[in-house]
């Protein structure tokens, strides 16, 4: 029985490391996303309001039938608090899936087409003007009272009477978790020619609400994993000429206790190139500031206070880069090498060697699932405490731990084998 069991879990091990390294197929997907899903909490969304971008949060819940139709909620608010709606927009359709994602393995592009209804509800006085100002004379906007706009034309939106409300996106599983398209640093949204290059925040079931860690419990845990990016991340940043633009990283977080940490951020130059162009790495310190559970029930404030910065050039032009304006008291770059930057100027981050960096944050864990704070829209730190955007980040995730739970239960069908 002994030898039998043997062979029962190297094969079983063997198919859990080829379904490790594949790809889930469209059919799979399509069997999995029938559910009703919802937002895990407020989602922070950038929004490009002539030559500036806001701030603006999300509340999101879909529905997917068998028969590829969905339905949706979304409302949108103009602060953290989840009270002041802007926008509600509901709609019911159909759901085309297209090509999977040429740089998210596993995940497949697709079209919403609101064919049965399009409901658009304004709450502010300020969107009712806007939206009576290009009417042309039809119907006007009135605050807070729902308009059906399935086959109307909404100017706004560039939509024409009698045309359909369609959005491009993507949809993910993993897990459990549903991901959808990420917009850009300005909010721009997917179009059928410009696809989504990176994932959102998830959707959890509807509900899959789960028992909140106390924070002892989340101290115990996120010490136990190195937690890592599913893809690469979209991120608001800063180049050259200090203006907003897109950048896409890589993150890699870890925790030697429960108030120390280390972080890895690689930034790539665009989100299909795997040749990242420069790797940060601080080491430093964790404050506990207290219970964030009006944000997310289970989430805690803290704060990241870097100790150590390090600094490695990945190709030649950023070594060069780096190079061509350096501070006294800063060695030249290497490509490859990383350098110490503990204590020292670097214009090129605006540092000084007087700045303590340090970034008021959330911390959540959920399942195998690692979350901080979302990064202000104007691509700034999150400190002090009133730049804290009171929503989450892209999830990361510790891709041992995910091995060593379905471990666990191959043990566990043997134990029962062997009974």
């Amino acid at each position: 029985m002994k030898n039998n069991s043997f062979t029962i879990l190297s094969f079983i091990t063997l198919i859990i490391m080829m379904n490790g390294v594949q790809t889930q197929t469209l059919d799979e997907l399509k069997e999995k996303i029938v559910n009703e899903w919802k937002s895990l909490s407020l989602e922070l969304i950038p929004n490009q309001i002539q030559d500036t971008v806001v701030a603006e949060y999300q509340r999101r819940e879909w529905n997917f039938t068998q028969e590829f139709e969905f339905s949706t909620k979304i409302e949108n608010f103009n602060d953290y608090s989840g009270k002041n709606r802007t926008t509600s927009i509901e709609g019911v359709g159909v759901i085309t899936f297209q090509s999977e994602s040429d740089v998210i393995k596993g995940a497949y592009l697709c079209q919403f087409t609101f064919n049965k209804s399009a409901i658009i509800t304004l709450h502010t006085d300020e969107l009712v003007n806007a939206f009576n100002q290009l009417e042309n004379g039809d119907k006007p906007w009135v605050k807070d009272q729902p308009r059906n706009v399935t086959t109307l034309a909404v100017p706004v939106f560039n939509k024409l009477a009698n045309q359909f409300f369609i959005a491009y996106d993507l949809i993910y599983i993993k897990d459990n978790y549903l991901y959808m398209g990420e917009v850009d640093a300005f909010g721009n949204e997917a179009t059928q020619t410009q696809p989504p290059k990176g994932l959102c925040a998830p959707l959890i079931p509807l509900n899959d609400d789960v028992e909140s860690l106390s924070l002892e419990e989340l101290k115990e845990e996120m010490i136990n994993g190195v937690w890592s990016s599913m893809t690469k991340e979209i991120r608001p940043g800063r180049d050259a000429n200090n203006q907003l633009t897109t950048i896409y990283i890589t993150r890699e977080l870890w925790f030697p206790t429960d108030s120390t940490f280390g972080l890895k951020i690689n930034f790539f130059p665009d989100q299909g190139n795997t040749n990242s162009q420069m790797e940060l790495e601080m080491l430093g310190s964790l404050i506990w500031e207290g219970d964030a559970s009006s944000v997310v029930p289970g989430a805690q404030f803290a704060q990241f206070v870097v100790d150590q910065l390090y600094l490695t050039p990945k190709n030649d032009q950023f070594t060069a880069n780096f190079n061509s304006n350096l501070p006294q008291g800063v060695e030249p770059f290497q490509t490859n090498l990383k350098a110490n930057m503990t204590a020292k100027d670097f214009p090129a981050f605006g540092l000084t060697k007087n700045d303590v960096i340090k970034e008021n944050d959330l911390v959540y864990l959920r399942q195998n699932r690692f979350y901080l704070g979302a990064r202000p829209v104007d691509a700034g730190r999150p400190y002090p405490i009133e730049r804290r955007t009171y929503s989450l980040a892209d999830d990361l995730i510790d891709p041992e731990r995910e091995i060593f739970s379905t471990l666990l239960i191959v043990s566990y069908m043997l134990i029962l084998i062997n009974i």
